[in-house]
């Protein structure tokens, strides 16, 4: 299995946002295409954040084309509509989901994270040779992080034996 170099572990508050898809769109009488990107005012910060998070944790570069790992839990608030009215305010009501299984997009949380770490955990996230994912509501909205640089001893085969 995989020989353990260094794993670092930290959390990030806030609430995540995915990485924007870029759209590509014509002016009239141009033609280039002008790029825009969706969402970059509320990306920016929180790449920003994640950055500064990973450096105070310690995060340090993993060398050139060694393999790494991350695991990824992103924590979501609940919608009010979760919860009852009135005296009830407090409490979630049964209807309400248990899995956050609504947007933002999974992959594009990812994406987003990564993209932050290039330059402060890696130098190109194409050294990520693994990543282990999952959203749900909690308490406490932000995205636990842990980043595992390691030597991997088995390759596995085409069939994954």
């Amino acid at each position: 299995m995989a020989q353990d170099q260094k794993t670092t572990c930290f959390f990030v508050a806030g609430i995540p946002v995915p990485k924007g898809s870029a759209k590509a769109f014509l002016r009239p009488g141009a033609k280039i295409p002008t790029v825009m990107q969706d969402n970059a005012e509320k990306q920016k910060p929180w790449s920003s954040s994640i950055g500064y998070a990973a450096q105070q944790a310690g995060v340090t570069m993993a060398p050139k084309g060694q393999p790494v790992k991350i695991d990824l839990i992103f924590y979501f608030p609940r919608p009010k509509g979760h919860y009852g009215t009135g005296k009830n305010a407090e409490t979630l009501k049964a209807s309400a989901p248990a899995n956050h299984v609504t947007k933002p997009d999974l992959d594009k949380l990812v994406r987003c994270v990564l993209d932050a770490l290039t330059g402060i955990a890696w130098n190109d996230d194409a050294q990520v040779q693994g990543v282990f994912a999952t959203k749900w509501y909690g308490d406490a909205p932000g995205v636990e992080v842990e980043i595992e640089a390691c030597e991997w001893a088995i390759k596995p085969n085409k069939t994954g034996e």
